[in-house]
């Protein structure tokens, strides 16, 4: 599945600012929809491993020690995103940069429970594809800034249907969208059958 940026648009209405995706925005029943914190890591890994069978811990365990999106969560105030870029052409280490450059977020209730876990990430994909053909090491880097992948979304069992996944997505998208990123896209298990309801969120499955 895939959705590229549409011209003019910031995926959303809202402009989001630091502080916003650190304290949430509000979702739906009450929910609000912010950044994961270091604290949330064991319970954001719980729920996406759920949801994902292939799923790679190298992110989470960045975000339980206080590493995954630090540069991404910065951007909105500013930071440049090709920072950890040149960090990575200097020194050769990748993975900080696609740690510093993912999106884990999520919903917490009124009672700041975490119900639902988003984590996005630069595409492994399309650095390893473009890593086999005739391009720069510079351009295979860039590629970090424009692809992004939703490697797993995931609610707890007991509130799912009430949207919660719908607006970690549209969140996502936005912040996403805001920082000009032109395709996100991910995967799912055909047999899973969840090809409508990533149509329904604007997603071409």
């Amino acid at each position: 599945m895939k959705k590229t940026k549409e011209t003019g648009s910031s995926a959303g209405s809202i402009w989001l600012t630091r502080q916003q995706v650190l304290d949430g925005v509000p979702g739906p029943e009450g929910m609000r929809i912010g950044f994961a914190v270091p604290e949330e890591a064991g319970t954001v890994t719980t729920l996406l491993k759920a949801a994902a069978d292939d799923l790679e811990t190298g992110h989470l365990e960045a975000l339980a020690r206080g590493r995954c999106g630090t540069w991404l969560l910065d951007s909105p105030a500013g930071a440049d995103l090709g920072e950890p870029l040149v960090r990575a052409m200097a020194t050769g280490d990748l993975q900080s940069a696609a740690d510093e450059l993912s999106l884990p977020l999520v919903a917490r209730d009124s009672d700041g429970q975490v119900t639902g876990a988003l984590l996005g990430v630069p595409s492994g994909t399309v650095v390893s594809g473009l890593s086999r053909l005739p391009v720069s090491r510079q351009q295979i880097l860039m590629s970090m800034l424009t692809y992004a992948k939703i490697k797993a979304v995931a609610v707890s069992e007991d509130v799912r249907g009430r949207g919660i996944g719908a607006a970690l997505l549209n969140r996502c998208v936005q912040l996403y969208g805001q920082l000009d990123f032109t395709l996100l896209f991910g995967e799912f298990d055909t047999g899973r059958d969840l090809g409508p309801y990533y149509a329904r969120q604007g997603f071409n499955v």
